[in-house]
């Protein structure tokens, strides 16, 4: 046999044997898919493993028995008008089956990304809620169950601000100028601390190095000071792509739902002080079992859930 005869061959038989090779080769991508489960990783670090569709073990069982009844029929073991009604019929099911199997893959694609927005959505609402709740307890010394109450407050309240204009000289005061704050004695063995600074900028005549130096308290609107502040709305873009924006009354409830945020408050004593606590609490509309969660009706941190 020449090399011709022995090239020409070669492709008759790859060519006889290629779709039931492709078909062998498919049974086994989709088996692989369907017995491993898909992992996704959430905003909040957390893996989520994701089931595939029981078509893709239905299409591996099918493209993997189809390839078997082909490499059959073309070792002559299934005769031909049997083969060509297999094949017919195999073909017409693959096709099918693949549409499905695209379908099953996209539908599943639409599903995570749903998840994951809703997951990001909910985090940045729970962390909003949290910032009121912070807000109200530092302006009222307790924290509130009632959402309209947090509403009203994050609409009309007030927080206290300390504007950090200015950067504290890195030198001790002078002689002169421990006289004009303390009018004493008192050695000069320190650096400058914040007070002493605060003092002597608000002097008649303050030092050249703390003319531009501001510690005055002011108060803002909780909107100005929180949820516009420029570094909240960086950090909590920070959060997820596209989130909904921050309204107000939008707080009372679980992003796309009218399901109510649980708000829970209580006190617990630690040492001789009783001390305000705070449960915020959501579940995942797409997954009862997922459940957010910040702070702790016996204990009196903020700390998350999802975060561990």
């Amino acid at each position: 046999m020449s090399v011709f005869n022995f090239i020409d061959n070669a492709k008759f038989q790859f060519g006889r044997f290629f779709l039931a090779l492709g078909f062998l080769i498919c049974g086994i991508i989709l088996l692989k898919i369907a017995m491993v489960p898909e992992e996704v990783l959430l905003n909040n670090g957390e893996m989520l493993p994701v089931k595939q569709s029981p078509l893709f073990l239905y299409g591996a069982i099918f493209f993997i028995v189809g390839s078997v009844i082909w490499f059959l029929y073309l070792f002559g073991v299934i005769n031909t008008l049997i083969g060509y009604v297999i094949m017919f019929v195999m073909a017409g099911s693959s096709v099918y089956l693949l549409y499905r199997d695209f379908k099953t893959v996209n539908d599943d694609v639409q599903y995570l990304a749903e998840y994951k927005k809703m997951n990001d959505d909910i985090i940045a609402r729970m962390n909003d809620i949290k910032e009121a709740e912070v807000a109200f307890k530092e302006y009222n010394k307790y924290f509130t169950n009632n959402m309209d109450s947090l509403i009203h407050f994050v609409k009309t309240g007030k927080k206290m601000s300390v504007p950090n204009i200015g950067s504290l000289p890195e030198r001790r005061i002078t002689p002169e100028e421990r006289d004009y704050i303390y009018g004493d004695n008192r050695p000069i063995d320190k650096l400058m601390t914040e007070q002493e600074a605060h003092a002597l900028a608000k002097s008649p005549n303050p030092p050249a190095d703390l003319l531009n130096f501001k510690r005055d308290t002011i108060y803002l609107s909780v909107l100005d000071a929180i949820f516009y502040d420029d570094k909240f709305v960086e950090r909590r873009s920070k959060l997820g792509d596209n989130l909904m924006d921050f309204h107000p009354d939008s707080l009372r409830f679980v992003p796309y739902t009218q399901t109510p945020v649980q708000l829970d408050t209580n006190s617990v004593m630690k040492g001789e002080i009783r001390v305000p606590t705070l449960r915020i609490l959501m579940v995942h509309p797409m997954d009862p079992e997922k459940k957010y969660q910040i702070g702790d009706l016996n204990d009196n941190h903020l700390r998350d859930n999802w975060s561990r």
